[in-house]
């Protein structure tokens, strides 16, 4: 499934030239993503990126000093976003924890597992150790902030008495884990044995649930 990336509007009106620049740059950064996801990042030139999008390679240069740099603003054009809309979703005090904690699995499947944002999920996993500092700065605004949501739902679902205080080592690495499996087969063997996510996710959710349950 592909996304259109959405880039945030600000309150003024923009004028034309601001309009063509921030369009250019979102192509810039949607073609950096399917270079990335085709071939790697360690194999991916600017040059693959200023083809992918028709235009010089002077022009990619002009919005990003560097690869790792484009790298970045690909995860946060199309990552840190969905985090805000989450952290936004806690605010629902009339919502058990029990929904929002679903409610936000169901998010994280159908906006990355189930488009290309998890091309990213996979660059990191694949090419992370040799390239630590991407690694650290996926982990900073993206995993982290994802887990902090995740504990935070856990922790008012103990406090509303509808979970069951667990040991927190590990609790939220075995709370995704089942995603991480699934954005992995979608990948990887979907072409050999096609997953059913949404089939999947009820199942994951189900084990999940029923595990904390007080």
């Amino acid at each position: 499934m592909n996304e259109v990336i959405e880039v945030e509007q600000t309150a003024e009106p923009k004028s034309k030239r601001e309009q063509q620049k921030e369009a250019k740059r979102t192509a810039l950064i949607e073609a950096a993503l399917r270079v990335f996801s085709r071939v790697g990042f360690a194999a991916a030139k600017m040059d693959d990126v200023a083809d992918e999008a028709g235009v010089s390679k002077g022009t990619v240069y002009l919005y990003f000093e560097s690869k790792e740099q484009l790298f970045e603003e690909v995860v946060k054009v199309t990552m840190v976003p969905l985090l805000d809309e989450g952290v936004a979703s806690l605010v629902e005090p009339d919502k058990s924890a029990t929904d929002r904690l679903k409610q936000h699995l169901k998010f994280f499947y159908s906006k990355i597992l189930d488009s290309d944002r998890r091309n990213i999920m996979r660059l990191i996993m694949a090419e992370g150790p040799n390239f630590p500092h991407l690694a650290e700065f996926y982990h900073a605004n993206v995993l982290s902030r994802g887990q902090a949501l995740i504990q935070a739902i856990i922790e008012d679902g103990v406090a509303r008495g509808e979970f069951r205080a667990m040991p927190k080592h590990g609790l939220m690495q075995n709370v995704v884990a089942g995603a991480i499996v699934a954005g992995t087969w979608k990948l990887v063997f979907d072409q050999f044995q096609p997953l059913d996510l949404d089939a999947y996710f009820e199942t994951h959710i189900d084990l999940i649930l029923n595990g904390l349950k007080a």
